[in-house]
């Protein structure tokens, strides 16, 4: 069976009436299903199988498309006016891809009252695909036996786009530079998805490429029929083709980590047992695991977002005013007091990332992660602390200017116990159970909260800590410990290497680091663990995010964050 004959039984299934009915179908269904999903509260596993479908409809669009450019008629008006709604809708779903990814982003970083912009930016994308989808079906089916759409024989006027055939030919040229600059672009993204970065200045391609592999796979692919139908007949046959294996190769490629999130959430479950017992679902009550994920990935969450919890919550509470910085937190708690949820008003102390020099609360400190665990019945603090003031920082619109100084990490601990000081006598405000206390951070943060959460659990530094604070597990996400070198910032040894404050007792730890994070190198979190290990305490896991570069958790519907906090709920239940 040669490559010929393969093709000529695809072209025979994938025809335009084919594809024609099967897009109409799935489109349809899709948008019914996406109405539901908003809608009804709760999992369900139909939310799984609707993901899925969903995926095969969206490649079943760009197929239909793919077919239309083809198979049309472009010498007669009405078939040159398909021909440019299949473009239009290929530069739509590469816009709506964007938004979806954007809406999602922003509902996950600000505060409930804003959640609306965000989602109306998601729904408006997620629907206008699926509308477009469902018009350009139905049309098509409509249409089938139209000569002046169909039949290549019928008319044979040359349809001009514009009347200036100087301007038409500058667009072609601009559009050619531009689809081979996103051909580029997305094959690089797609190598380093796969491979890692070896480089710093890949970081932040990693960081976009494997948590938003789905997106950009779907962007990409897009670009690239664009790409294909410029240049079709200006290419020999065979560069044509090597073009579009290449394309479709890259499309797979930046879907990858979407594939393996059976195997990430498999193996994660495998360490989590190892760590932590191998009965510890027993010891979850039914009625407590329903306020959880039931599902480590849900698809049509990655794409419609997962919905936002309820909580209350009081921004800005100043805690220090001295060397010339104020020091705040905000302060997520549930609706009501919390003790018939799962948390039972355990203390969340969350840490934000920044390289220890930039970087904030709120919003840059992942705020529905916030209001997550808030509404499960924790007081979760996002707390300040004091920044080393350097040129590294660069230009930076995030990071107030009043917590800057010449600040070391002996100071950045002195500030997150000073905190401590402030919510030990301050606990009966925010009804939070200082005899359970939780340190999570991520990057910069995850270092200190491991130092701090060690520290604090040692009983060493008394004059560091509130004492009242019992410290049940430490949540650090790629946590940079021993990276200050990088950044010429100073301080006791063993605040910047957190490891050497273990001992048999220290609290339980679970570590979230992605394989391809070259910021925080794993073998940070293995050493870690293996640390743990030699004092004598199993309870420290690792949770391996395939394909994860640095700061992967940001996308908070995205497959890695929600495999990780399938597992971190579960871990602060069961510790808290």
């Amino acid at each position: 069976m040669n490559l010929k004959y393969i093709v000529r039984k695809l072209n025979g299934i994938f025809t335009v009436r084919n594809v024609s009915y099967s897009l109409l179908l799935l489109n349809v269904f899709c948008f019914v299903s996406g109405v539901l999903y908003i809608v009804i509260p709760g999992y369900m596993l139909f939310w799984d199988v609707f993901g899925v479908i969903l995926t095969i409809t969206l490649f079943d669009n760009l197929l239909l498309v793919y077919l239309n450019l083809v198979k049309v008629n472009k010498r007669s008006k009405l078939g040159f006016r398909l021909y440019l709604v299949g473009f239009f809708y290929l530069v739509f779903m590469i816009l709506a891809m964007f938004g979806m990814e954007q809406g999602n982003l922003i509902s996950s970083s600000t505060v409930s009252d804003s959640f609306l912009g965000g989602y109306a930016l998601t729904y408006l994308s997620y629907f206008g695909i699926l509308t477009f989808g469902i018009g350009l079906g139905l049309y098509d089916i409509l249409t089938r036996k139209n000569p002046a759409l169909w039949d290549k024989e019928y008319g044979h006027e040359r349809i001009k786009f514009m009347k200036n055939a100087r301007v038409q030919q500058i667009l072609r040229k601009f559009l050619v530079v531009v689809s081979w600059s996103g051909f580029i672009f997305g094959a690089f993204c797609g190598f380093i998805t796969v491979f890692g970065v070896f480089e710093f200045v890949t970081t932040q391609l990693t960081y976009i490429s494997s948590q938003y592999g789905v997106f950009l796979s779907f962007i990409f692919l897009s670009n690239t029929i664009i790409l294909l139908k410029l240049k079709r007949g200006r290419w020999e046959r065979k560069k044509f083709r090597r073009v579009a294996i290449v394309g479709v190769f890259i499309s797979v490629a930046l879907l990858s980590p979407l594939m393996l999130s059976k195997v990430t959430a498999m193996d994660a479950e495998a360490r989590f047992s190892e760590a932590f017992g191998r009965n510890w679902q027993q010891e979850i009550p039914s009625e407590i695991n329903d306020y959880f994920l039931q599902t480590s990935f849900s698809p049509a969450g990655y794409y419609l977002g997962i919905p936002p919890k309820d909580c209350r919550i009081i921004e800005n509470v100043l805690f220090y005013d001295n060397e010339s910085i104020k020091l705040y937190f905000d302060a997520y708690m549930p609706l009501g007091k919390g003790k018939d949820l799962p948390g039972q008003n355990s203390t969340l102390i969350r840490i934000h990332g920044g390289g220890w020099v930039s970087g904030d609360k709120g919003e840059s400190n992942m705020m529905q992660m916030n209001e997550y665990f808030a509404a499960q019945g924790y007081i979760v603090f996002d707390i300040q602390y004091g920044l080393h003031d350097s040129s590294i920082s660069g230009i930076d619109f995030i990071t107030p200017s009043y917590n800057k100084g010449d600040f070391n990490i002996d100071d950045m601990i002195r500030h997150i116990g000073i905190f401590t000081k402030y919510i030990g006598e301050n606990a009966k405000i925010y009804g939070a159970n200082l005899d359970s206390v939780f340190f999570s951070g991520g990057s910069s943060g995850g270092h200190l909260a491991s130092a701090a959460g060690l520290a604090l659990s040692s009983g060493n530094y008394s004059n560091l800590f509130n004492q009242n604070l019992t410290v049940k597990g430490i949540i650090p996400f790629y946590p940079s410990n021993g990276q200050t070198v990088f950044f010429g910032i100073d301080g006791k040894d063993e605040f910047i290497h957190p490891a050497k404050l273990i001992i048999l007792d220290s609290p339980p730890c679970l570590i979230f680091q992605g394989t391809h994070d070259v910021l925080t190198y794993f073998g940070i979190s293995n050493h870690f663990r293996d640390t743990y290990l030699a004092k004598g305490n199993n309870n420290c896991a690792i949770i391996w995010m395939l394909m994860g570069g640095h700061s992967s958790d940001v996308y908070f519907s995205g497959y890695y964050n929600q495999i990780f906090l399938y597992f971190m709920e579960r871990f602060m239940y069961l510790y808290r």
